[in-house]
């Protein structure tokens, strides 16, 4: 049986559900909360949401409320540890009693809150210790994840309510806001492919076939589980020429090489070869991140809802080196890529008020709580946490990840080697079949979810 529903028929929640919350505990997590679900803060949809996503002890995370995942790292203490577990168990006591799940009706807004204490209840069953001899908190954590299991089954949807969740990343494109192209002599441009989902559009997606069952953006994948990540490229020719690169790639004869590290003593491991056929200056890459539900089945379910696009256009095909340690390397680094970043994030707000399909560009000096492959700034000592204002811009991060030459930067391109199979153009019988479907909310990404510990089977 899987994990999270697991929980529910392994214990009853706690008497103190039943108990009423005093007026002074509802009035300090309302100072607190941000207008995320209703215009009034103190709404418990809202001070639900904050309790996750404002932190008491990072001041910070009151700036970026709206932040795409819950501020939680690897060994972060933060709702397992007093005061914070108190205040948590009381805002989701509160919930539960009051039935507040019935507050809000809206199928888009019930989707995002089911999103986003998902990601929790998957944290507390991933995190661990930072150093040995510190606490595990199973307690506290099996006190949080009966409670967020049981908000989770309230909030789910039927099949036919996720069917219809909205396109957005469609009524982004037609919203206007965004260019519909990159434009060289305005490198700062947020921009969207209206033809990035069209199965016969030359963004050509890499598929996770041949030996392994891996997703293929694996590692955004490990730490986003609850997300479908799909990766496209275009070449400047088009849908031919990405094709017949492709199988350029593919027919390379010598694809891997002995890892060079010194790591790999007994050279039983293999890395994609340095030299491997270069794409051409103009490229671009995209990576897609779909969110996933489950349904009031338990059902795994892909949606039409986008949770971020983040591209990278290689104006030309440079070597580039990270100076690392300071936010002028990062630019510096980005300058000599030859790479322009661009990334466009859903905004709950947006998404609720139906502007823009809730997506909305990342800003040139835009600065988040990094989450992905990054340590927490909450894991060093005790009130030295890292403040949102040392952290480098957004847009800057993503070299630290892709700062190598042109196919090299692309951390996915051992899918598109021997033995993985070719990508293959669409034959027309599949066409129609294809351009039929959303095809891009069923990836191999919620096959792999299913086996994953935190998901359980």
């Amino acid at each position: 049986m899987r994990l999270l529903i697991g929980v529910l028929l392994l214990v009853v929640l706690p008497a103190r559900i039943g108990d009423e919350p005093c007026l002074g505990s509802r009035s300090a997590d309302a100072a607190n909360a941000a207008a995320i679900y209703d215009p009034n803060p103190a709404h418990l949809w809202n001070r639900l949401h904050s309790v996750f996503f404002i932190r008491d002890d990072l001041p910070g995370t009151k700036l970026v409320p709206d932040a795409l995942d819950p501020p939680l790292w690897d060994s972060t203490q933060y709702l397992l540890s007093k005061p914070s577990h108190e205040s948590v168990l009381r805002v989701m006591d509160e919930f539960l009693q009051t039935h507040a799940d019935r507050l809000i009706r809206d199928p888009v807004k019930r989707a995002i809150l089911q999103r986003d204490l998902w990601a929790v209840f998957d944290w507390t069953v991933a995190r661990v210790p930072n150093r040995p001899g510190e606490p595990a908190y199973e307690k506290e954590k099996f006190e949080l994840q009966t409670r967020l299991a049981e908000v989770l089954r309230r909030l789910a949807l039927t099949p036919e309510e996720i069917r219809a969740l909205p396109e957005n990343y469609g009524q982004a494109v037609a919203s206007g806001q965004f260019a519909k192209k990159y434009d060289p002599a305005h490198r700062d441009r947020p921009f969207l492919p209206p033809d990035l989902l069209d199965p016969l559009g030359p963004w050509i997606a890499i598929y996770g076939q041949g030996p392994s069952t891996e997703p293929v953006a694996v590692g955004h994948f490990s730490t986003f589980s609850r997300s479908s990540f799909l990766v496209f490229v275009q070449l400047p020719g088009g849908r031919k020429a990405t094709f017949d690169y492709l199988r350029t790639l593919w027919d390379f004869p010598d694809p891997w090489v002995v890892r060079p590290d010194e790591g790999n003593s007994e050279h039983d491991q293999t890395a994609e070869n340095p030299r491997l056929p270069q794409f051409p200056a103009g490229t671009q890459v995209a990576l897609l991140r779909q969110m996933m539900l489950f349904d009031d089945h338990g059902n795994l379910e892909g949606t039409p809802i986008t949770e971020s696009v983040q591209i990278r256009v290689y104006r030309s095909i440079t070597t580039a080196a990270i100076n690392e340690g300071t936010e002028s390397g990062f630019a510096g680094a980005i300058a000599r890529s030859g790479q322009d970043f661009f990334q466009i994030t859903l905004s709950r707000p947006l998404l609720f008020a139906s502007r823009a399909g809730g997506l909305k560009a990342t800003g040139r000096d835009e600065k988040e709580f990094f989450i992905f492959n990054a340590p927490g700034p909450d894991e060093g000592a005790q009130n030295q946490y890292t403040p949102l204002d040392k952290f480098p811009p957004i847009l800057e991060s993503c070299i630290i990840c892709h700062s190598a030459s042109g196919i090299n930067s692309l951390n996915s391109r051992g899918r598109l080697l021997k033995p993985f199979w070719l990508n293959h153009d669409y034959s027309p019988p599949a066409v129609t079949a294809v351009s039929e479907h959303h095809w891009w909310e069923e990836t191999q990404d919620m096959g792999w979810k299913q086996t994953r510990y935190e998901w359980g089977c």
